[in-house]
């Protein structure tokens, strides 16, 4: 303990924390040549967040690299700390403001000159990316460091060691070729840097030991500063003269103190704001992705005229990117990062979002957009002070998606050009993507100009992401534009596999045979030429690999079941597929230690048994056959592809009983349990008292003496197999205690640190992640209810409770219980059983009314047939069970409460049920209701429908045949603010429901409402030409008037771009130049500029659209609307059919203000040259 009081001692006594760093770079610039000190000095700048990514992508795309693969992942960690540290490291003392660009420098021109060697720099990059997992990082230090001079000398000791090993790397580097192969033999690469990174080992040490000084230091001067204050009164300060004299020293130290508190306090709160925003690793799948990569790949989308327009060009642009499966497009735009980054402009602020199927909560629009919004905004969160980030902070807490966009809206400046990547959004559900759809529509219709998004996926997604707002550029990923790319790709990848021995052939020559073959064969599609390379690998003569060749598969799907073959005959083949299943269950992604205990553990096991842990994990790992992969950074495991999850999960192959997910969810679920319940934790649990806040770690409940780190182990048994006859009759203690004798010469710092990282891995996971394996177990199944219940009791203590958390949220009520809200927001049904069946009374009339008309759309069904289930529900909690139960289409549940006596009547939100049952199409639900003598036309009220005007509407055939059976009525008029059925499925695009409402007399030119329109209108305006046609032919009135908030169908088909409907309408002799309607309206030519659609607008002139027809009274002449939305290419044709640049009759909304607000600069630029006057603008305000 004295020593370490004496080691604080002198820390703070330091006068200059920087000074071994100093020294350090002073030794480093002595050992450069000239070449180097001139590359050094051009490196020798502050960097910022962004120069990390473009620092990386500077190294791979260096051509002189021989390199097979991207290294800018294995940087990005250490090189991303390094940029943390180089942002502070500058306000330690004020004698030397360009120490971080020194190291920022140093480190770079290291890494540049380690580059020109290919086999040296790869061992460099592999220590690199190894030192960079135990880096500090702002996030542990950035709060503390303020006031903290021990701190800061041990991260500056840190980089002082860093330094020397770049050094070290510049040294190695200057040696010739000879010198190198040598030293390599005598002197291998590991014991060269071997004293470095001890080094570091033991500066890591130091800094946590600082922290924790650094934390207790920062609690005891706040507590000095309260007391201080609380001294500051008025009968403390009789003696006003003589309290100043005396304390004049300690009134310094503390207003300093303060001032280090305040630095601190900032700390946390930007901490705090960008967590609130979002805490996913949003770089971990971009490294993922990059690593893909083969370098001098993925660079052909920079070179495209379209990509170029979209990057260089301030108008807020959407650029859409679609390919099929496995064409490459992750990888495509990870290099697209790389790409902005290395060539921003100092105005450039980049984002990037790649969605993770490994990680659930990455698929959700909230944090898609809070990621985004934190990227975006982290400049200004960095530089904010005093009210400004208290004002940030607020701001920031508790958002939902919609509040998180319009957060980063407000922010948003019209000075800087941004920049968002976004990939993988097929793997959102339907409702996110809509969220999605939804965000993107509301940040690129703001006037916030230079707003630039890049999107990717598969075709399908175009219709789902863009219903609202259309890309300005699209760009395909097609066979033929990879095709450079897949011959590099395909050269490297085999020239890397025989490099590294997984390749073998006995003909030589064969070499070429394969590369045609996986040219021919592949398509395009890099997924499939990569696991046939994997395929051909695993063969064992050149006969095999030629029958491989000879019988390509056709797929993916074909070459998936023959991996799955491969794996069922594998030496591990039960290892091999459990964790091809565990893969696709995890809550997040486990590492192989972690996997390498969960392989062994088996339902009521009590204790771990390393006997049973797999003994070779890297074989466990090849025998998944190419459809795993392990991130080289961090162990995790993950599927090669996403469509690997799909083809197990859903597809029918010869595995596929045993790959039912909710079966090996809970299956998980139950070996979580079953290993937090080992008597090793309760034995050491049992010592805690309670209430005690000491904390339990995996260190304090037990190291077990077993080595699985297989080289120690190799070694270990290797020493001890010379020993065996003087151990061979010892007892298992009495063995273990000479063992460790045995082993002293094994160096004890790495041995412990093996030790203690590598003792109870899945612990972590266990505890955070069992609780979500469970959400729908059935007490019936007494060993996990049993398991379920005691975690929730507390009983299996090491267990987490998540609804027993102490941090409440802004939005958190107090009239529901914490536990009813958590299962709500998780649908955890589980846990709503366990309080019914063991404390019911929590479940009160207003909590199971909370629950119904709360619980999110997917859980809805199942939550109301649990409440069902309970005994002595009110009639207000049957009748909204009813409803929910309706719109589900449960029927069972539905007999259940008509057999109770549930009035069919009631109404909840003014709907009754048969109108629920109607709207989602469940006939047999609506057969019951019917059967219970319901009544069909039951009138509407409010904005409601009909039951066969909510049938129409959603297209449901069988339903609107069974209602008109029922004497539903065909030609009720709708509530004022409704539809018709047949307007409603005509709006919908039900060319069969049409037709049967039709033959049922359905009226075709019935009176629209105020906001409602005819049967044509809503089909034209859908784009539905096929139920226009079938309207005409049915006598449909093409130019119907329209009411005052209505569109003719020529307006609506124009304003939606549906070319062939309007071609079709002025066939119908649709009146093109028909008046915009109320306040709002646009003529068809105005509709159709206004959305951009060119074709449309060609044809509306064609047809002799009158180009300067006066706009409505908040509306837009058809040149406004065209300048405001910057579509150039329809100004440019306006202004060839002489629109008028500046109207006298336009209210002072001239097309030239419209483009300039909206940042449009070439549209703006156009139209001055067509003459328009921005003066006149003014002067008329």
């Amino acid at each position: 303990m004295s020593s370490a009081i004496s080691h604080h001692s002198n820390k703070i006594r330091a006068p200059d924390p920087t000074l071994s760093l100093k020294q350090a770079l002073v030794q480093f610039e002595d050992i450069l040549t000239d070449d180097q000190k001139q590359q050094y000095q051009t490196s020798t700048t502050k960097p910022d967040a962004a120069s990390v990514i473009a620092f990386v992508a500077e190294i791979d795309s260096n051509k002189n690299s021989t390199a097979r693969r991207c290294v800018a992942p294995r940087l990005h960690t250490f090189l991303q700390a390094t940029q943390q540290f180089s942002s502070i490291v500058d306000t330690f003392v004020s004698s030397n403001p360009q120490i971080a660009a020194l190291v920022w420098g140093g480190i770079k021109t290291a890494i540049l000159t380690a580059s020109n060697i290919a086999s040296y720099f790869d061992k460099v990059t592999s220590m690199i990316m190894a030192i960079g997992k135990s880096c500090p990082t702002y996030q542990q230090f950035g709060h503390l460091y303020p006031g903290c001079v021990g701190l800061k000398r041990s991260l500056c000791d840190y980089y002082a060691v860093i330094i020397q090993l770049c050094i070290k790397i510049i040294e190695i580097s200057k040696r010739t070729p000879v010198t190198q192969m040598l030293s390599s033999i005598w002197n291998p690469f590991e014991a060269e840097f071997k004293r470095f990174l001890d080094q570091l080992d033991e500066a890591v040490k130091d800094i946590q030991l600082q922290l924790s000084y650094a934390s207790k230091k920062a609690n005891a001067d706040a507590k000095g500063l309260l007391e201080r204050e609380s001294r500051g009164n008025s009968a403390f300060r009789r003696h006003t003269l003589r309290f100043h004299k005396e304390s004049r020293n300690e009134y310094a130290k503390a207003e300093q103190s303060r001032l280090d508190s305040v630095k601190r306090q900032a700390a946390e709160l930007k901490s705090e704001i960008r967590d609130s925003l979002s805490s996913i690793d949003y770089d971990k799948p971009w490294k993922q992705a990059s690593r893909q990569r083969v370098p001098s790949t993925a660079e052909w989308l920079q070179k495209e005229p379209l990509f170029l327009h979209w990057k260089d060009r301030w108008d807020t642009d959407i650029l859409w990117c679609s390919g099929t499966l496995g064409v490459g497009k992750t990888v495509l735009m990870s290099n697209v990062v790389a790409h902005l980054h290395a060539s921003r402009e100092p105005g450039d602020i980049i984002s990037y979002y790649f969605c993770s199927p490994d990680y659930e909560a990455s698929l959700s629009a909230r944090n898609i957009f809070g990621s985004l919004a934190r990227q975006l905004l982290d400049t200004e969160i960095e530089a904010a002070e005093n009210h400004s980030l208290q004002r940030l902070y607020e701001d920031s807490r508790d958002l939902n998606t919609a509040e998180t966009i319009q957060f980063l809206l407000t922010h948003l400046k019209d000075d800087k050009k941004y920049y968002i990547v976004l990939d993988g959004l097929d793997e959102c559900d339907g409702s996110e993507i809509q969220q999605v759809a939804q965000g993107i529509a509301k940040l690129c219709s703001t006037r916030v100009k230079g707003l630039k998004l890049l999107c990717t996926g598969r075709p399908g997604l175009e219709r789902q992401l863009f219903r609202k707002i259309q890309p300005n550029c699209k760009i395909a990923v097609t066979e033929r534009k990879v095709e450079s790319d897949m011959d590099q790709y395909i050269a490297t990848t085999l020239g890397r596999c025989l490099d590294e021995e997984q390749l073998k052939l006995g003909d030589p020559t064969l070499i070429m045979s394969i590369s045609n073959a996986l040219h021919d064969g592949s398509n395009g599609m890099f997924l499939w030429t990569r696991l046939l390379i994997e395929e051909l690998c695993a063969q064992g003569s050149d006969n095999d690999i030629l029958a491989v060749l000879n019988h390509l598969p056709r797929g993916l799907s074909e070459i998936f079941d023959r991996k799955l073959h491969r794996v069922r005959s594998g030496t591990t083949a039960k290892d091999a597929i459990a964790t091809l299943q565990f893969c696709g269950v995890v809550k997040r992604s486990l590492t192989v230690m972690e996997y390498q205990e969960a392989l062994s553990l088996s339902p009521g096991q009590t204790s771990l048994d390393s006997q049973k842990f797999p003994n070779d994990m890297n074989k466990v790992m090849r025998n998944c056959c190419g459809l795993v992969s392990v991130d080289e950074e961090d162990s995790t495991v993950h599927y090669v592809h996403h469509s690997v999850k799909q083809h197990l999960f859903s597809i029918k192959h010869s595995l596929s009983d045993e790959f039912d997910i909710k079966n090996l969810d809970q299956h998980l679920g139950l070996l979580c349990m079953t290993y937090l319940d080992f008597t090793t934790f309760r034995r050491q649990v049992a010592k805690v008292t309670e209430g005690s806040n000491t904390p339990i770690t995996p260190i304090q409940l037990g190291i077990t003496p077993i080595y699985r780190s297989r080289n120690d182990t190799s070694r270990m048994a290797m020493k001890l197999l010379s020993h065996r006859q003087h151990l061979r009759h010892l007892s298992a203690r009495e063995l273990e205690r000479k063992s460790r004798k045995l082993f002293k010469d094994l160096e004890p710092s790495r041995l412990d640190k093996d030790l203690q990282n590598r003792d109870f891995q899945f612990l972590d996971y266990a505890r955070s992640c069992w609780v979500h394996h469970v959400t729908d177990l059935s007490p019936a199944d007494t060993q996990m209810w049993k398991f379920f219940s005691r975690c929730v009791d507390g009983d299996i203590i090491l267990a987490h409770r998540p609804w027993k958390s102490t941090d409440q949220t802004d939005d958190e009520r107090n009239d529901i219980p914490r536990a009813i809200q958590w299962l709500l927001t998780h649908g955890h049904f589980t846990l709503f059983l366990y309080y019914a069946q063991n404390e019911s009374d929590i479940l009160t009339e207003k909590v199971k009314l909370d629950i119904l008309k709360n619980a999110r759309i997917q859980d809805r069904g199942r939550f109301t047939k649990l409440i069902i289930q309970q005994i002595g529900n009110s009639l207000e909690i049957r009748k909204y069970a009813l409803f929910n139960a309706v719109r589900e289409g449960d029927a069972a549940s539905v007999d259940d409460l008509l057999r109770e006596g549930m009035d069919v009547i009631a109404r909840v939100d003014n709907r009754t049920a048969l109108q629920g049952a109607a709207e989602g199409g469940h006939l047999e639900v609506v057969e019951r209701l019917l059967a219970a003598n319901v009544e069909v036309n039951t009138p509407v009220e409010g904005k409601e429908q009909t039951a066969l005007q909510a049938a129409a509407g959603g297209g449901h055939l069988a339903v609107v045949e069974r209602l008109l059976e029922a004497n539903a009525k065909v030609n009720i008029p709708d509530n004022g603010e409704g539809h018709t059925a047949l307007q409603a499925a005509a709006g919908g695009g039900h060319l069969e429901v049409v037709e049967r409402l039709l033959k049922a007399k359905a009226k075709v030119n019935s009176i629209t409402s105020m906001e409602g329109r005819t049967a044509i209108q809503a089909a034209a305006g859908g784009g539905h030409l096929d139920v226009v046609e079938r309207l005409l032919m049915a006598d449909a009135k093409v130019n119907t008037p329209i009411n005052r908030e209505g569109r003719t169908a020529l307006q609506a088909a124009a304003g939606g771009g549906h070319l062939e409907v309007v071609e079709r309408l002025l066939e119908a002799e649709a009146n093109v130049n028909a008046a915009a309607s109320g306040l709002t309206g646009r003529t068809a030519l105005q509709a159709a500029a206004e959305g951009g659609h060119i074709e449309v607008v060609e044809k509306l002139l064609e047809a002799k659209a009158d180009v300067n027809a006066a706009a409505s009274a908040d509306g837009y002449t058809a040149l406004e609307a065209a300048a405001a939305g910057g579509h150039l290419e329809v100004v440019e044709r306006l202004l060839e059919a002489k629109a008028e640049v500046n109207p006298p009759t336009s209210g002072g909304r001239y097309a030239l203000r419209l483009a300039v607000k909206g940042g449009h600069t070439e549209v703006a630029e156009r139209l001055r040259q067509a003459g328009a006057v921005l003066e006149i603008i003014y002067e008329m305000e």
